[in-house]
Order: C-alpha cells, then sequence, then structure tokens
C-alpha cells in the first residue's frame, strides 16, 4: 500500500489500496472521489468537501485504537460508506444530505448536532440511510432525523437524545439501551426491531408501527396485564 499526501489529492480522483493516514486534509475539496480498500486511520477531514465521494472497504480507525479519522463539520452531501471501520470516528456537525452508509463498523461514532436536512419551499427534506451497521454505543443526539432510514442496524446503547425520528424507519434495529430523553417516535416503522427496554411513558409513540407480537413489550413497560377474553 503506497503513501500519499495532501498533494496527491484532487476533486474526482479515484484511488484504490492506498495509506492516507494521519494526513491532514481539513477543508480540502474532495468532491466526487473514490476510495477502495485505503487507509484513513487518523487522517483529519475537518471542514473537507467530500460531496458525492464514496468510500468502499477502507480503515478509519485501528481496532481498539484512539486514533480515529475526523469528519467534524464536513461537507458530506450524498457520500457513502460501504463496508468500512468507521469506530469513533467523529463526524459532528457535519452537513449530509443524501449520506449514506452500509454494513459499516461504526461502533461509538459521534453524530451529534449534525445536519441532513435539505430545505426546500417551507419544509425540510431529510435524507440519511444508515443499513446493517453496528451503531452500539454512537452519539446521534440533537438531530432532525424525520423520515431517516435506519434499519437492520445494532444500536446497542445509542444515544438518540433529542432526535425528532418521527416516521423514521428502524425496522429490524435493535435499540436496546438505548438513551431517548426528548426523542418523538410518532409514525416510526418499528416493526422487527428490539426495544425492550424503551419507555412508552417518556417517548412520544403515537402512530408507531409494530408488529401485534411486539406490543407485549409496551404493555409489560406499562405494567398492564392482559389476559385472554372470558
Amino acid at each position: 500500500m503506497d503513501t500519499l499526501t495532501m498533494s496527491d489529492l484532487s476533486p474526482g480522483d479515484i484511488h484504490e489500496d492506498q495509506d492516507f493516514s494521519n494526513q491532514d486534509f481539513s477543508k480540502q475539496d474532495l468532491t466526487d472521489c473514490e476510495f477502495t480498500n485505503c487507509d484513513f486511520r487518523g487522517t483529519q477531514f475537518r471542514g473537507a468537501d467530500l460531496s458525492g465521494s464514496a468510500f468502499l472497504r477502507s480503515e478509519f480507525n485501528d481496532s481498539g485504537s484512539e486514533n480515529a479519522a475526523d469528519f467534524s463539520h464536513a461537507k458530506l452531501r450524498e457520500a457513502s460508506f460501504d463496508r468500512c471501520n468507521l469506530t469513533i470516528v467523529q463526524f459532528t456537525g457535519c452537513r449530509g444530505y443524501g449520506l449514506r452508509f452500509n454494513g459499516c463498523q461504526m461502533q461509538g461514532s459521534d453524530f451529534a448536532k449534525s445536519d441532513f436536512r435539505l430545505p426546500v419551499a417551507d419544509a425540510d427534506l431529510v435524507e440519511l440511510v444508515i443499513t446493517d451497521c453496528n451503531l452500539s454505543f454512537a452519539n446521534l443526539a440533537h438531530n432532525f432525523l424525520k423520515e431517516a432510514t435506519l434499519t437492520n442496524n445494532r444500536m446497542l446503547e445509542c444515544c438518540l437524545d433529542y432526535c425528532d425520528l418521527r416516521d423514521a424507519d428502524l425496522s429490524g434495529s435493535e435499540l436496546h439501551g438505548i438513551s431517548s430523553v426528548g426523542v418523538s417516535l410518532a409514525g416510526a416503522d418499528l416493526r422487527g426491531a428490539d426495544f425492550s427496554q424503551l419507555d412508552p411513558r417518556q417517548v412520544d409513540l403515537t402512530g408507531t408501527k409494530i408488529y401485534q407480537s411486539q406490543s407485549f413489550v409496551l404493555l409489560d413497560a406499562l405494567g398492564i396485564i392482559l389476559e385472554a377474553d372470558p
């Protein structure tokens, strides 16, 4: 794997099997780039423009290391990460309408106070897609995620405090032990999700979609004893 530096990167570049670890690409224009099997451990992308860029099977952190990449305040509109290691990577304050993650390790990653909206007329459209990822211990607090797609993810003890998840698709996800202070899940799709520790007295679940078999979890949390008709 060759080691490259900031001078070796330009918008629209395609790179495979390259070492970009511990480089500083802060505030650089890296739009529409493609990276496959590249090393970005400890690399800085703070404030960089990565709109339209794609990362495939790339490393952004050593296993168990604190030397993770940093995308804080980066522009990630319509960027994608596929089967990447993003453990404890910083995405705080990023802007990412159309951002996609698939099959990634994202334990402890931090998305607090990010922006996945696209203002259209008097409304804000949201597009964030995270599927088949490990988001355990990740931080998604203080985000507007209305109608976001967060399906089939492992989200054990994930922080969702003050998230607006109205009409979001969380189907098939493990939500065991999540922090959900100030969360709205009204109209959300929770079919097939594990939410055994979700307190329905503290979370807005109006219009939420669940399977009939899941209703016993909510009834138990409310202290309701369900008995068969006489």
